[in-house]
């Protein structure tokens, strides 16, 4: 070995990093480790989340906007222990998206899904009635994608946030 090959800037810093101990990362099973995975937020912390955008830039649930745009949450969701006849005999389907949009007598419809979220066959079909009856239905996954839709769909918002 040379000595500038020894005292190189690379050496030099390979033998320093050697005497650290490595830093501690959180991996998912068959993923590098040099990759840090961000968690993956949940649709209920999601739909919190966005109902929260959605009174910022269109206004409280349950009220029609200066712009006359109204929209809801709808909670649908079958959790453990209920009974689904329950449901049924009043007419209530599975399937139903989570957020409802109206402006200047139109429906929009926003299904809420985690970033590793799959549609079911049930809201796969009740998509299929909707857009087939005229109406406007999307899956957003974050913030950012709800207010492209909102875009997309030219409907009225205040543009408080700018997401990127």
């Amino acid at each position: 070995m040379t000595a500038s090959s020894i005292c190189s800037p690379t050496n030099a810093m390979a033998s320093v990093a050697s005497r650290r101990p490595a830093p501690r990362q959180r991996t998912l099973p068959g993923v590098p480790k040099k990759f840090i995975v961000p968690p993956v937020l949940r649709e209920p912390v999601l739909h919190q989340q966005l109902a929260e955008i959605l009174r910022k830039e269109i206004g409280p649930e349950g009220r029609v906007s200066i712009d006359g745009v109204v929209w809801w949450s709808v909670d649908m969701a079958a959790y453990a222990g209920r009974v689904p006849g329950l449901r049924t005999a009043r007419g209530c389907i599975a399937g139903i998206p989570d957020i409802d949009i109206s402006w200047l007598g139109r429906s929009y419809r926003v299904e809420l899904k985690a970033m590793d979220g799959k549609l079911s066959p049930a809201q796969c079909q009740v998509a299929t009635a909707i857009l087939s009856s005229g109406a406007r239905w999307a899956v957003v996954r974050s913030a950012a994608e709800l207010l492209q839709v909102l875009d997309h769909w030219e409907i009225p918002r205040t543009r408080r946030l700018r997401i990127l």
